[in-house]
């Protein structure tokens, strides 16, 4: 099931929503209702705000705002990306915040650095520019106090992110430094490494002020900077490796009016999970382990591979890079890729075959 609900496309980007986002809403609007109090000589909440019809209203538009600068802060760096020739796969927005997919990660420590930069940037304009709107407008004007409350958390939002915390844009702006100076895996490994320090100091105060939010955020940091570390190492091992390179070309298929108790024999026999569906010379289908194993037993002598073979087919050219068909096995979920050229069938790539190739080409050990 998709957890997220795709809102419409801004630049060609699709922005999608989480249903996290829904409930941080419902409880941002109600936090901002509740209460009132001076920040820097003005007022910060709408707890004052009579009647209480048009407090609610206002905290609810307030909300609603805050997110769309969350969205432009993504949209900054977005932009930059696809200025510079960079795919993103879409734009997400969470509870926490907001999640550009990119295709790619830029190595040019550059554009990286400009990239990285875009976001915080368009959150500190955003903030300068509701805080001097804000001094325009009467102190307690239900106008004036969202545009300061707006200003403030925008240029906290800035500054939040400019954290060396890897994976986020100041961890990104340091890796981009460091990689001026080493290679990109080392600089990479570094900037992670801050980043986890980071997001250990940040769950150890998260844990002793009981901040939930906290201890959520330094999580999401620990993880995301050793799944990048992960990431990169992977791409970078994989760099200059072709699909054709690692394929398998001696390539076994099934007929689509084959049995699932014959299919399950043959998997046996050749310890394979999977196996295009060949129908004469053409790729119709590719059925694995999981849709046998989908059918009850008792039907297999009656089923047919045609019955439950996926259809929808995903394939990779044999002169592509080896990093883009891990990338489409991640993104698709799936263990092997059927390697097309010309309209015709030359081989598979697995999963393992990629695993094979990192550990062969970084020298670890790479689990499974």
């Amino acid at each position: 099931m998709n957890s997220s609900l795709q809102l419409g496309k801004i630049m060609g980007i699709p922005v999608q929503l989480h249903w996290s986002f829904l409930l941080v809403i419902l409880y941002i609007a109600w936090a901002f209702a509740s209460f009132s109090q001076q920040v820097l000589g003005r007022s910060y909440g709408f707890g004052e705000i009579e009647p209480a019809g048009l407090r609610w209203a206002y905290s609810l538009i307030f909300s609603l705002v805050l997110f769309t600068c969350v969205a432009l802060h993504e949209l900054g760096h977005s932009y930059i990306a696809l200025k510079n020739g960079i795919a993103i796969r879409s734009i997400t927005l969470y509870f926490f915040g907001g999640v550009s997919a990119m295709e790619e990660i830029p190595r040019n420590p550059r554009l990286e650095l400009q990239m990285a930069f875009a976001g915080p940037a368009v959150s500190g304009i955003l903030g300068l520019m509701g805080i001097l709107l804000a001094t325009l407008l009467d102190e307690g004007s239900p106008l004036g106090i969202m545009l300061w409350m707006l200003g403030l958390l925008n240029i906290i939002l800035m500054l939040f992110n400019l954290l060396p915390a890897f994976p986020m844009d100041g961890g990104r702006l340091l890796r981009a430094w460091f990689a001026t100076q080493m290679p990109y895996i080392k600089a990479t490994q570094r900037a992670a490494s801050i980043g986890k320090l980071f997001a250990i100091i940040m769950f150890v105060l998260g844990l002793f002020s009981f901040n939930f939010i906290l201890l959520f955020v330094a999580f999401f940091v620990y993880v995301g900077a050793s799944e990048e570390e992960k990431a990169t190492q992977i791409s970078v091992s994989l760099e200059g490796t072709r699909v054709m390179d690692i394929m398998s070309d001696d390539v076994h298929t099934v007929d689509p009016d084959m049995t699932l108790q014959d299919l399950k024999e043959h998997m046996f026999e050749e310890k394979h999970r999977g196996y295009p569906v060949m129908s004469g010379d053409e790729v119709i289908g590719v059925v694995t382990l999981s849709d046998l194993q989908r059918v009850p037993e008792v039907d297999h002598a009656d089923t047919r591979v045609a019955e439950v073979m996926t259809r929808k087919l995903y394939v990779i050219g044999p002169s592509e890079e080896a990093s883009a068909a891990m990338m489409m096995m991640n993104k698709m979920n799936i263990r092997r890729l059927p390697v097309m050229a010309d309209g015709r069938l030359v081989g598979i790539v697995s999963r393992e075959d990629l695993v094979r190739a990192i550990e062969l080409c970084s020298g670890q050990d790479w689990k499974r």
